[in-house]
């Protein structure tokens, strides 16, 4: 079967590109384990879920490129469903917490559930991005259903996490439907969805909730490309910083109406990225092994994407000497090294969702 491609990857560089050149005025199966089980996590109950696109996904796009060569070279050593060479956001989450990742919804069964389950699907967003992925509203439906079948306790979803990334798939589906001077009016309508989803958890029963914000777009390889990966594109950038402010103001608002009944803490992945970058660069002056890290490590060939073969079975990419040095694996995904650089940033923000 052919593998399915990801939005994410596809149209990223185009439809991005055209906002650039557009809206000068705008300022916007597989479980595999990270991490120790350990009885001193808090609770025994303890279960993450994760709920998103392809940052989280740890496996539920079974036919896309995230199943191919060579995805998942550093970890665990073949591919197995992850956007990068290996570990992904959830995975250091979840050894964080002292869990193993949760197994994804594709592999679920009675029986690999003590973790919890990751929903997360490639690709998908807030509202419709992806022909088959089911969006953000459908992920949380199906987490409902199956609370709804008794298949988790009170119990386990007061002593549970969410984790929850979604938006940028958005971004490049709006552009790419020739929206493109509108986008401060759109993300006050993606904004408002995202907080209707996430009251949803409160409703549901779940304790703790984590919701990244966007990443700065103007960073990835994708944009970047343009002046030869020298910088990120600050206008870009702008998107970012406008979702998350309204975005943070609604998290605001929703800790107001929980009442301690549920915690939503956000994890900055927009400064978590521009920290990580700016220090990589700085180390990289002193030492010429290091890669830039606005490059990406999987260079695909032009019109192809990392992972790509020809009808003769011959790659459509090259693959950097070593990804432990790279920040970005492909045009839009973070290496294990990128996600290992990042991930630090982020702890006190959760240190604070699990004390509250």
């Amino acid at each position: 079967m052919k593998k399915q491609q990801s939005p994410s990857i596809i149209t990223v560089a185009t439809t991005l590109l055209l906002l650039l050149l557009s809206i000068s005025t705008v300022e916007g199966a597989r479980r595999k384990t990270y991490g120790v089980v350990g009885s001193d996590s808090g609770s025994s109950n303890l279960k993450l879920f994760v709920f998103g696109d392809s940052y989280v996904d740890t496996g539920n796009f079974i036919h896309s490129q995230s199943y191919e060569p060579p995805y998942g070279i550093t970890f665990p050593g073949h591919p197995d469903g992850r956007f990068s060479d290996g570990r992904v956001l959830t995975d250091f989450l979840a050894s964080y917490l002292k869990i193993d990742s949760p197994i994804p919804n594709a592999s679920r069964n009675a029986s690999n559930i003590q973790n919890g389950i990751n929903f997360a699907y490639g690709g998908t967003g807030v509202f419709d991005t992806h022909i088959n992925g089911p969006n953000l509203t459908a992920q949380i439906n199906t987490f409902d259903q199956l609370i709804q079948q008794n298949i988790f306790t009170k119990t386990d979803l007061q002593s549970s996490y969410a984790l929850v990334n979604s938006g940028a798939n958005d971004y490049t589906r709006h552009i790419q439907n020739g929206s493109f001077f509108d986008i401060p009016k759109f993300t006050s309508t993606l904004v408002n969805q995202m907080a209707t989803d996430l009251k949803r958890f409160q409703s549901l029963g779940v304790g703790k909730v984590a919701v990244t914000l966007l990443q700065p777009v103007g960073c990835l390889p994708a944009l970047t490309s343009i002046d030869l990966h020298m910088s990120c594109i600050d206008l870009l950038n702008k998107v970012s910083e406008n979702h998350n402010q309204l975005l943070n103001d609604a998290i605001k608002q929703l800790n107001t109406e929980a009442a301690g009944k549920t915690s939503f803490v956000t994890l900055d992945l927009y400064n978590a990225f521009l920290s990580s970058i700016d220090t990589l660069k700085k180390a990289r002056d002193g030492n010429s092994s290091l890669m830039n890290p606005l490059e990406e490590c999987c260079v695909a060939n032009v019109g192809h994407e990392c992972g790509d073969v020809d009808d003769k079975g011959e790659k459509q990419y090259r693959v950097c000497e070593n990804p432990n040095v790279a920040f970005f694996w492909d045009i839009v995904h973070p290496t294990q090294n990128g996600w290992n650089a990042i991930f630090p940033l982020l702890q006190s923000s959760i240190g604070q969702l699990i004390q509250q």
